[in-house]
């Protein structure tokens, strides 16, 4: 089968799916309907408005799973349906539509950070590198078997958003590199399943800051809910930005013995945890 002779079914939500959507089209792959669920806000503009503009059909429904979508969707008899930022998942009935198969587009490293919220852990949790990976969609919650992963490096100072842009960045080709390597019959890998990880969608209640912890581990948790998320709380005041003090440390420890929020004349906010100090660069009070 010619590869740009396929025909697509494509499922997203939102702006991150849309540059999914553009690196097909461009690529001139025949995408038949776009899919997105029917929510109560504007998250999905960014696709409808790349359907008007390349003329593909845009289906906005409450019921993603639902008959008339099932049915509809095998009167396109699609090769091969694609998903990228969808949160819904596909039905086993869904599933054995598309004679190639459904494939997803997960922004991490599986069998690690299955579920969603991957952007957030990986920082939160200090590792050293996170990735996107395509599969193929089973039964299961990011299972499937594993047709390409894209590594990318964490730094010691990374927030969401700089993960964010690199996934742009892979977004524009990863997807056709997964086209070509199921077309040529390339080997796929079983997950780990064992070695895995879950985390569910990230909750406020996670974002609270406790003098009592860690300074590095508070630094973390701020760089992996910034902008655009919520932000870290640390008694009423949203902290999108900060750093650890280094060399004046110590110093500083002695200086302001008790643990929580001081105001240097020199440095601004210093929030005091017992093994360090971070000094705050950027912070809203909540309202």
């Amino acid at each position: 089968m010619l590869s740009k002779a396929l025909k697509i079914v494509f499922w997203g939500e939102d702006s991150f799916s849309d540059i999914v959507l553009n690196s097909l089209l461009e690529a001139g792959y025949h995408v038949c309907a776009v899919i997105t669920p029917f929510y109560d806000n504007l998250i999905y503009k960014r696709l409808e408005m790349t359907c008007k503009k390349k003329k593909v059909f845009f289906l906005r429904c409450k019921d993603v799973n639902g008959a008339e979508v099932c049915e509809y969707v095998k009167l396109l008899v699609p090769d091969l349906c694609i998903v990228a930022h969808f949160e819904k998942l596909i039905s086993p009935e869904l599933l054995t539509i598309p004679s190639l198969g459904f494939i997803n587009l997960h922004p991490s490293l599986l069998p690690y950070y299955r579920g969603m919220a991957p952007q957030h852990w990986p920082i939160i949790n200090g590792d050293e590198e996170s990735g996107i990976t395509v599969h193929f969609i089973d039964e299961g919650v990011d299972t499937g078997d594993i047709i390409l992963q894209k590594h990318i490096p964490l730094h010691s100072d990374t927030y969401v958003s700089d993960l964010q842009n690199e996934w742009r960045k892979l977004y524009r080709t990863v997807i056709l590199e997964a086209i070509e390597n199921i077309l040529n019959g390339a080997r796929f890998f079983r997950q780990k399943h064992l070695a895995g990880s879950y985390y569910g969608k990230l909750k406020r209640r996670y974002c609270h800051i406790d003098e009592k912890g860690e300074c590095l581990q508070a630094y973390r948790l701020i760089r992996g809910v910034s902008m655009p998320y919520c932000g870290a709380d640390y008694n009423g005041m949203i902290i999108w930005r900060a750093h650890p003090l280094m060399q004046e440390s110590e110093i500083l420890m002695r200086h302001y013995p008790e643990l929580g929020m001081y105001w240097n004349t020199n440095r601004g906010h210093l929030l005091r945890f017992y093994d360090g100090i971070l000094c705050i660069d950027k912070f809203n009070q909540e309202i």
